[in-house]
Parts: structure tokens; sequence; C-alpha cells
């Protein structure tokens, strides 16, 4: 009997510490849900917080179609007060712009979309999203609508002034083969009256010289005249060079290649400088653009041959970029090149680059004392530009 009571309270006790143990399961549960509870409301509440406060208008759309959902600070694309769309179907809401309907369509059928809306003057980027339920189905959209109208304008401005800018550079082009041609044009004139009026005169001079010594005796008079003709030979050479620095031949007849070829012999010849010219283009590039080549590697061989005292000169030329790239190499005394250009003497390296930067290129010299000087430029080919400019 007495074991028998012991046994059943043996059982009591235990029973109630079991029930003890799940009362204090029960509790600790129950704060955890608690706590969970009170956490999703303070992230319900910062997330509201934020699209509050943030600069978009947020819409949440349930499978019906139907704004379930309105928050935001942005301004409203239809201009409504937040809240104000609740309840609404977004079709109607939205009726008088289809392409906003349909993508709301297929966010509800689990694709999404970007789309634009322009309401007045401001224009709207709206980012649609299907949000889906436990099971993975769609269960509705989430609409975000930003007002882009500064972004749009701003684009719209960045693209006038880039138009403007290629308006500009054309009509930079056109100015300068306007000037290039002109240029060439007055260097030929003048050429061509050095070589119509000029030598020829100095010939005749020199015909005269010759039949008047034919009939001297005095060998002191004799002398003179032979002085007289030297004097004449030395001014028409001068002639014919500054011929061929207005306008060489070669560059009309065979390109920049073969003009540079007769400028470096020439150098050769007159300073006694080795040279070397190494070309490679395709094609037949531009006149202009040969022309302004050209025109500053004849300034930066002249560098060479009065200042430089170089005894090589390495030239190469070769097509790069839709262009002409020139390289000039001399072994000479070189100088200080951090005066970027501003050198006693050497003028003209201010002015190759102004020249080849006008014409939409780029000019660059490495040099130091005692180290010789290597001058690169390239300059578009114009045939690659908008010919039709001028």
């Amino acid at each position: 009997m007495a074991g028998g009571r012991r046994a059943r309270l043996r059982a009591a006790a235990a029973a109630t510490a079991e029930l003890d143990r799940k009362h204090a399961m029960f509790r600790d549960e129950l704060e955890q849900r608690l706590q969970v509870q009170r956490q999703l409301r303070e992230s319900d509440a910062r997330v509201r917080a934020i699209v509050d406060s943030a600069p978009i208008v947020l819409f949440a759309i349930d499978r019906d179609g139907v704004i379930t959902f309105s928050a935001g600070v942005g301004p409203d694309p239809l201009g409504k007060q937040p809240g104000e769309a609740l309840g609404w179907s977004a079709s109607d809401l939205f009726v008088e712009h289809p392409v906003v309907v349909e993508g709301i369509r297929q966010a509800l059928s689990g694709i999404d979309g970007r789309v634009e809306l322009t309401q007045g003057d401001r224009t709207f980027s709206f980012s649609l999203a299907p949000f889906r339920d436990a099971a993975g189905n769609t269960a509705g959209a989430i609409v975000v609508a930003v007002d882009v109208t500064e972004g749009r304008r701003a684009e719209a401005a960045l693209r006038q002034s880039l138009e403007t800018l290629k308006q500009v550079d054309q009509n930079r082009r056109a100015l300068l083969r306007r000037l290039v041609h002109a240029q060439e044009e007055e260097r030929r004139a003048i050429a061509s009256d050095i070589h119509d009026d000029s030598i020829q005169s100095m010939f005749a001079v020199g015909l005269r010289l010759f039949t008047l010594r034919e009939a001297l005796h005095d060998a002191a008079q004799i002398e003179q005249v032979d002085r007289l003709q030297e004097n004449v030979q030395q001014s028409t050479d001068r002639l014919r060079h500054l011929l061929f620095e207005l306008r060489p031949a070669a560059l009309d007849e065979g390109g920049l290649p073969a003009a540079l070829r007769q400028y470096l012999d020439a150098m050769k010849q007159e300073s006694n400088i080795d040279v070397e010219l190494e070309a490679e283009l395709e094609g037949s590039p531009a006149s202009v653009t040969q022309v302004i080549a050209y025109r500053i590697a004849q300034e930066a061989l002249a560098n060479v041959r009065k200042h430089a005292r170089a005894r090589r000169v390495e030239c190469a030329v070769s097509a790069v970029d839709d262009g002409i790239l020139t390289r000039i190499v001399d072994d000479g005394v070189g100088f200080d090149g951090s005066r970027n250009g501003a050198v006693p003497g050497h003028l003209g390296l201010i002015a190759m680059r102004e020249r080849a930067e006008m014409a939409g290129g780029w000019f660059r010299i490495t040099s130091s004392a005692g180290n010789g000087c290597v001058v690169e430029y390239w300059i578009p080919d114009a045939r690659k530009g908008v010919a039709d400019a001028a």
C-alpha cells in the first residue's frame, strides 16, 4: 500500500516537472515570437520611413491589378497625393499610358520591365517587377517610379552640345581646308612668278654677261665679269631653292613620300647629313592632309639643318588610325625639352604644334641636351572626316 502511494507521488512529481518544462518552452517561444514581431514592426517602420523619404513613388499591385500600397515623396506621375491611388485598378489609373499598362501586365505575368512615361513637362522612369508568394507563384507586382526629368534634360543638353561641337569641328576642318588651299595657291602663284619672271631675268643677265666676257680682252675686266657671273648664278640658285621651298613639284606629282624624299636628298646634298626615309602609306590620303604633314616635316627638318648639328636624320611616315603619323629623329645636340617649345631660335616649334592641332591632330617633341631630338605628329585624313563640310 505504501509502495503504491510512493509510485503515485513520483508520477505526479514527474507530470508536474514535465508541465513546468512545457510551460517554460511555451513562454520562451512566446517571447521569441513577440521579439520577432517587434523586429518585424521595427523593420517595417524603417522600410516605410525609407520609402516615405525617398524621392520615388512606390506602388504595390495585387494579382488582380489593384493598387494595394502607395508611398514615397517623389512627384507622383499622375499628380496624386500619397495613398490616394489605393484601391484603384492600375489599368484604369494609367489608362492614358498604354506602355505602363503593358509593363504592369508583363510584371503580373512574372516578367521584369522598364518603361518611361511623360506627363506634361515631366518624365518618369518606371521599374516593374513581379513579387512572389512562399510557393513561388506571382502574387502581384512592385512598381517604382522615379522622376528623371532633369537627367533627360541634361542628356538632351549634352547631345546638343555634342552636335554643336561636331558642327564646330566640321567648320574648323572646312576653314582649315580653305586656309591651306589659299596658302598653297599663293605659294604656287609666287613660285610661278619667280620661275617665269625672276629666274628668266637672271638667266638673261647671265647670257649677257657671258656675251660681254667673250668680247673683253682686259684681264681685270674679265675678272670682274666672272665675279658678276658667279653672283648671278648664286642668286639663281637661291631663287631655285626658294622655288622648291614654296611648292615642290613632287608633292603634286608623287604625294608626301616623294616630296619628303626630294627634300631629304636636297638636305643631304647641301648639309652633308646622312638621311633615311621609311614611307608606308596605304592608299592616297587627302591632298590637304599631305600638304599639312609636309609643311610640318619641312619646318622640323629645317630646324635640324639650321640648329641640330646632326650627322644623321631618320624620317618615317605611316598610315595610323585613319591619318598620317610622321616621326623625325636626329642625333644632333638636342635642347631642353622641358621648355615646351619655347626654345630660342626654334620659334617654328610652336607653329608646328598649332598647325597639327588645328588640323585635329597632335604634336609632341622629345629632346634633351646632347641627346638629339624626336619629333612626332599625327594628322587625321580629311577623307575620313566630313569631306563635304566646305
